[in-house]
């Protein structure tokens, strides 16, 4: 298989202006988390144990089997065929076995909560979405520290990310996670099926902000009542504030810089930028624009709402590349984006999609070695993100992977899960030099002045468990316009944070941000 340049893998993966700043479905059982301080030495000592790559069962002159997450529009039916051709890999290069676990975007989040929370559950390397950063799953021991795995076995890995990605995804000095070269800058888009924007002569360039969507969702609603104008799973309903105004979440909501210029952490649900966006929202919604499941599905993607015509669009991240990855994932519809906002870089961007070794992980050593190939070895990184050469995909004259003659079997066609997007092959219809156009879009983004900044909750660690709680109550339901009386229920909303214990949370974060902004001078 063609592998691109080592130049451009490390021009791609260590922008110097970035971080100044369920075909096999898993059957989990729910049990007892893992406690904070227990968990935590435990993740240290499992780290001892398994950094030599060794696993009981090679004395008896078996390969080790890593479990390993990954997550799919759809689960694959080619599955296991592709597993199988990762093991061929595998077995040659690291002495060992692999079994995925395969997830959609839409219940992956429920489905590692479950494995995690029960450390008997064996997974040996996660791919995993940490939308509200990372900080709570070190707090209950459930990721094993990586720094001496890195130093032992993950040299590669070491030299594709550079220092500075490494410590955006640490913690007091310890390496969690590992994000993807992919693009590390927010901006979001609404994609829309292109036949019906040009059916109404649409014209998208003139959308900039969210409320210029607002004449757009009205003309397709009026042209096309059997449609939901937009759609989502449940998972999804971040994506309208992810980039928003100039606001940095910070990494969980609770205390946001308003302004990521300036260091001030402050109440989002007060701000009226995000009120405007929920009485927006409820317009929205009051007009019949929305999924009215939008909240609670968890078993659609995205693409497989509009693929099956119960949705026009839906909200998505943009970048370059971005309509050829997804309509390589939505069936029977071209698509047009309207990108919205502007590209900024916070410490979300790279914490978001990581790759992290959990402490259910039996031979920590040995996952690590897995990790590193999927960062160096462009074999194994096709084959995640495309399947299987002459059958999910061939190469044409030009080099480009296009589709085989069986694509529909392994339609991820996603590179950018898969460890360093920038040695797979490129799509065709995106234009040969993506990887220079990525990096472009990364450099363009302006970057908040928190960027790199992890809290850590251990301190008020009681008040952010129960700050979850009345945001899973409240969040949702108000930013997806469903609360019916807006400004009674946002009132009520946060009071409910404050009781919550939401001051104390606010006051932390500031002194550590503070302390952070300190150490940079």
């Amino acid at each position: 298989m063609k592998k691109k340049l080592v130049s451009l893998l490390m021009a791609g993966c260590m922008m110097a202006s970035i971080l100044s700043g369920c075909g096999k479905e898993a059957g989990q059982e729910n049990g007892s988390a893992v406690g904070e301080a227990s968990g935590t030495e435990a993740a240290g000592e499992k780290e001892a144990e398994g950094g030599n790559g060794t696993e009981p069962d090679n004395a008896k002159g078996e390969m080790p089997n890593l479990v390993v997450s990954y997550a799919y529009a759809a689960v694959p039916d080619d599955l296991d065929k592709v597993e199988a051709a990762i093991n061929e890999i595998t077995k040659e290069k690291i002495g060992c076995t692999v079994t995925l676990e395969a997830f959609t975007y839409g219940n992956i989040d429920d489905q590692i909560t479950l494995i995690l929370s029960s450390p008997s559950e064996q997974l040996d390397v996660m791919f995993g979405r940490f939308l509200n950063g990372m900080a709570s799953f070190v707090e209950k021991g459930q990721l094993t520290p990586l720094n001496n795995l890195l130093d032992e076995h993950g040299q590669g890995i070491q030299e594709v990310l550079g220092e500075k990605y490494i410590k955006a995804a640490s913690l007091n000095g310890e390496c969690y996670g590992l994000t993807t070269c992919r693009d590390m800058a927010s901006q979001i888009s609404c994609m829309f099926r292109k036949d019906i924007i040009d059916e109404l002569e649409i014209d998208l360039s003139q959308v900039k902000t969210y409320d210029d969507l607002t004449p757009v969702f009205e003309q397709i609603h009026e042209a096309h009542p059997e449609l939901y104008v937009t759609g989502g799973s449940a998972p999804q309903t971040r994506f309208l504030v992810k980039n928003y105004g100039k606001i940095d979440f910070l990494g969980n909501l609770l205390g946001v810089l308003e302004d990521y210029d300036k260091p001030v952490v402050t109440n989002l649900f007060e701000s009226e930028a995000w009120k405007g966006l929920v009485r927006r929202n409820t317009e929205w919604n009051q007009a019949g624009y929305i999924y009215p499941d939008i909240c609670t599905d968890s078993s659609s993607s995205v693409q497989m709402l509009l693929s099956n015509g119960v949705a026009a669009s839906y909200f998505q991240v943009f970048k370059p590349g971005a309509v050829v990855e997804n309509e390589n994932t939505v069936q029977n519809y071209e698509l047009v984006a309207a990108p919205v906002e502007s590209p900024v870089s916070f410490t979300s961007n790279v914490q978001n999609w990581m790759w992290a070794i959990p402490t259910n992980s039996k031979n920590p050593g040995k996952a690590m070695e897995f990790l590193n190939l999927l960062y160096t070895d462009a074999d194994l990184i096709n084959l995640f993100s495309f399947g299987i050469e002459g059958e999910h995909y061939v190469l044409n004259e030009e080099g480009f992977a296009t589709d085989g003659p069986n694509t529909a079997a392994y339609a991820d066609k996603a590179s950018w899960k898969a460890g360093n997007a920038y040695l797979s092959h490129i799509w065709e219809g995106d234009d040969a030099d993506l990887y220079e156009q990525l990096q472009a879009f990364n450099e363009s983004a302006a970057q908040s002045c928190a960027m790199g900044f992890v809290m850590d909750n251990s301190t008020v660690s009681s008040e952010y468990t129960a700050l979850q709680s009345v945001l899973a109550k409240y969040e949702v339901m108000l930013e997806w316009g469903f609360a019916g009386d807006v400004d009674a229920t946002i009132a009520e909303f946060n009071k409910a944070l404050y009781d919550a214990g939401l001051q104390a949370y606010m006051d932390e974060k500031q002194r550590q941000l503070d302390e952070f902004i300190a150490s940079k001078e």
